[in-house]
């Protein structure tokens, strides 16, 4: 490497960034004050996570609320202090069993935190011994543990195959679905926990921690504890070796991109093959860092089959988030799998402002908006959700399903140091007897009595949770069945009180709408806790029923092969929409790996490309949601009513369903897929990820600012669409840039004022085929509407025209009269005649005499 002139100012320039001046000695004076405010100060604070100090907080207003019920809530604090093994009678207000041991360990936290002293295990254990004595038979309380559904290999390759080839579940794009594929690979082959890779902590934690911190409790000292003569410096990051700035952000206490080494390894069999690609991930933000911090690297190398490679997962990103800092490597795959090293290996490194960003972020809406903020935990959870539903499982599909199955494989085939650094656990601890092993025994002790040896397939079957997966399993609950069965007591409650609410601010104000901020922000907030008590009771409802179909369909199978009735496997039919959605599903629903070499590298290479044309395209909405019943008016019930043959009936929206056209594409699909091209977004800017085939152009992320200069023509293959397909029943005409529906029109032109930003005001190209194909492109926003309205019959928001015109047009009292302001608002409709050209806006001027005449 070559010392050149800017390489030695780069280091000069580090070297005096690490520079920080010396602090002045302290005076005798000083140092005497420092030790007498060391004496006197109070206990040192323990150093508990965020978590834990949100959770003394939640059982602090738990316990303001007991006292609050004994009517003594004023003295809180001196009845905590209270609590000994001879006052013990006010911790008998336990509730269950199963969450006693938790709830006494939490409150001897909250009783240390007031007093600086532990809590005295007698009384700890007093109350787990009265709550198992007498609180469980009294109340029936379950005693037994809850079931542990473990991840095993064969239902793992089950479950990403679904995701990638068969799942129609919404993502915003491409890439939301590939981070959820690479959550479940880091998962599984490391067992952490889910905080380690998304944000986990509550949405308002800085108010709560806010909260917690402004009570006065044991440790709060009375001065302000600082140290102006110790040396102030950055914290330097050990990993990346710039400013740390993860430390103390929780939310870049996730993976981020500094985290992860990917290599290039030398032919590590040594036969002469080709060189193989290899990432090391770094996990550190584990459960109790804050007290003992054990980082672990846990290493990933390539699979034949890509749907199950998370190495090819994580280059498909980097190459779809302008990542890597290789010139030459920084958009194609091919280079990464055509090298012959003549060293051992070489790391790809990752562009610098890239390395505190999480690898998993969120996206805004269905227009592909990136952002820096972390994926939540609880996306993760609600799309963890959706696809145990989808694929039908028993029980629900949680962190701990992946985790439990790491443990159990690492157990199995290493020895314990490795299980616990792998679950960081301390050594030689007993937790994973506690906590992770299962209610089955994992051996068929049968086999190996009778001298059949310890491998068996029945383990493999009765140890994972797919065993009693079924897709016919209901995944909604329509509204017929919600009506039939009826309101619960919350909800018939909160329903009575909106409509006394509502029928008094009628009678005081003649409406709602007209009644004062305050009495509108009561009714608003009730009609929200009927929305909320709803949706909890048809979440209800759905475990009801979901849990009734797995005990009937035994029985109705069982009756099924008595009558000799034999049915093949049931599979639940599915298309997809999106053309490059397609094509990764074609790819990866190969799942051959006796394959030659060549053939492996070439199937690996098209499912990144695929992967990457796939990253910024939005996906329709593809809604397996109740279809809401049509609103009848009172003439039309009391119609029905009178003519008996009307009951019967289609309704007006079910009527037209049945003649709807479907929307569907004349294209050539391969077997089993159905390719529909979509309508692009708009065209690309230079500095976007654009999808080939026609896909949707975003801004890069890796460029959040710039100037984007004109926009490019799209190359797509979309088909001729006809006006009369793109109607829905009950719906607003199509989205003319990504095909959405919208049940109101104000919502449809939200949508397309979010599509027209993004142009940034360059030259748009008209995305509708029959202008792709002439090339038509429009200025600016003005007359790309215009064009819309006039050729495409499209309606958008209307135009406010402003004009002025002076009172008084003489010139002496021109420049003292006040504007006359002229408001006319223009929009377009399909019912309209066109007009013979597009429509102009008038800046707001001055009239003079001849035009005003």
């Amino acid at each position: 490497m070559e010392f050149d002139q800017a390489r030695i100012e780069q280091y000069q320039r580090q070297l005096r960034d690490d520079e920080t001046p010396e602090p002045e000695p302290w005076q005798p004076k000083e140092l005497e004050n420092r030790w007498a405010r060391g004496n006197a100060r109070r206990p040192l604070p323990p150093n508990h996570s965020d978590n834990h100090k949100i959770s003394l907080f939640r059982l602090q207003q738990r316990w303001q609320g007991f006292c609050d019920k004994m009517g003594r809530r004023g003295g809180w604090k001196a009845i905590l202090k209270t609590l000994t093994f001879d006052n013990k009678g006010l911790g008998e207000a336990q509730s269950t069993q199963n969450s006693i041991r938790v709830y006494t360990r939490t409150l001897g936290g909250l009783y240390k935190k007031y007093t600086a002293q532990p809590w005295d295990n007698n009384l700890r254990d007093h109350l787990r011994q009265y709550a198992k004595i007498f609180i469980t038979p009294k109340w029936k309380l379950r005693r037994e543990p809850k079931a542990k559904p473990t991840m095993g290999p064969d239902f793992f390759i089950y479950h990403i195959h679904y995701l990638w080839v068969q799942d129609t579940s919404h993502f915003h794009i491409g890439l939301d679905r590939l981070d959820d594929a690479t959550v479940r690979h880091i998962a599984m082959y490391t067992g952490c926990r889910k905080h380690e890779l998304v944000y986990a902590k509550p949405p308002n934690l800085d108010r709560l921690l806010k909260a917690a911190a402004e009570d006065t409790d044991a440790y709060t000292d009375v001065e302000k504890d600082e140290d102006d003569c110790v040396r102030r410096r950055p914290k330097e990051c050990w990993v990346c070796g710039g400013v740390d700035e993860r430390w103390d952000n929780p939310k870049l206490k996730v993976l981020c991109w500094e985290d992860i080494d990917f290599w290039i390894i030398r032919d590590p069999e040594g036969n002469g093959g080709r060189d193989r690609l290899a990432m090391q991930i770094l996990l550190r933000w584990h459960k109790g860092e804050n007290k003992h911090i054990v980082p672990t690297w846990f290493t990933f190398i390539e699979e034949p089959i890509p749907a199950l490679c998370p190495v090819s997962h994580i280059l498909a990103k980097a190459l779809a988030e302008g990542v890597i800092d290789a010139p030459g490597y920084q958009t194609r795959p091919e280079p990464f799998f055509s090298t012959k090293l003549n060293q051992p290996s070489i790391k790809i490194r990752w562009k610098r402002e890239w390395l505190h960003r999480p690898v998993f972020r969120k996206t805004h809406d269905d227009l592909g908006t990136k952002s820096d903020e972390p994926l939540t935990a609880a996306i993760f959870d609600s799309r963890s959700n959706r696809l145990g539903v989808a694929l039908g499982l028993e029980e629900n599909l949680t962190e701990y399903a992946y985790r439990r199955g790491f443990a159990n494989c690492v157990d199995e085939n290493y020895r314990q140091s490795v299980r616990d650094q792998g679950l960081r656990h301390r050594p030689n601890s007993t937790i994973y007897q506690e906590a992770y092993h299962n209610a089955n025994c994992n051996a068929v002790i049968q086999d190996a009595f009778l001298g059949r040896g310890t491998k068996t397939p029945y383990l493999a079957i009765f140890n994972h949770m797919g065993l009693r997966r079924d897709e016919r399993a209901p995944n909604v609950v329509s509204d017929d069945l919600m009506g039939a069965i009826g309101p619960n007591r919350d909800v018939r409650r909160l329903e009575g009180e909106i409509e006394s609410i509502k029928t008094s601010l009628e009678e005081k104000y003649g409406r709602v709408s007209a009644a004062p901020a305050e009495e509108q922000a009561i009714y608003t907030r009730k009609r929200g806790e009927l929305r909320t008590a709803r949706q909890k009771h048809r979440r209800k409802v759905f475990k009801m029923i979901y849990k009734d179909y797995f005990h009937a369909k035994d029985e109705e199978e069982l009756q099924k092969q008595l009558q000799g009735i034999r049915e093949p496997e049931f599979k639940r039919d599915f298309q997809h929409t999106v053309q490059q959605r397609a094509r990764v599903a074609d790819i990866l629903s190969d799942m051959d790996d006796v394959l030659s070499e060549d053939d492996i590298v070439q199937r690996k290479v098209d499912a990144i490309n695929a992967w990457v044309a796939y990253a910024f395209v939005c996906e329709p909405v593809q809604r397996n949601q109740p279809k809401k019943r049509p609103r009848k008016t009172k003439s039309a019930v009391a119609a029905n009513k009178s003519d008996p043959a009307l009951q019967d009936a289609l309704s007006p929206r079910e009527s037209a369903k049945v003649h709807a056209v479907p929307f569907k594409l004349p294209v050539s699909s391969p077997a089993g897929f159905v390719q529909q091209p979509i309508i692009p977004l708009l065209p690309k800017p230079p500095g976007t990820v654009q999808s080939g085939n026609g896909g949707c152009g975003l801004p890069d992320p890796s460029q959040p600012g710039g100037d984007h200069g004109p926009l490019q023509t799209i190359q797509g293959n979309a088909a001729q669409i006809k006006d009369e397909e793109l109607a829905a029943p009950g719906k607003t005409a199509a989205c003319l840039f990504c095909g959405k529906r919208y049940a109101r029109q104000a919502k449809l032109w939200d949508h397309i004022e979010k599509h027209l930003v993004h142009a940034r005001g360059a030259p748009i190209h008209c995305p509708r085929p029959e202008c792709q194909s002439k090339g038509v492109v429009l200025e600016d926003v003005t007359k790309f509407k215009a064009h819309a309205a006039r050729l495409h019959g499209s309606t958008f928001r209307r135009i406010k025209i402003v004009t002025s015109k002076r009172q008084n047009l003489d010139s002496d009292c021109r420049t003292n009269a006040p504007l006359k302001r002229r408001v006319h608002l223009i929009t377009s409709r399909e019912s309209r005649p066109c007009p013979p050209r597009p429509r102009i806006v008038l800046v707001s001027r001055t009239l003079n005499k001849r035009e005003a005449a």
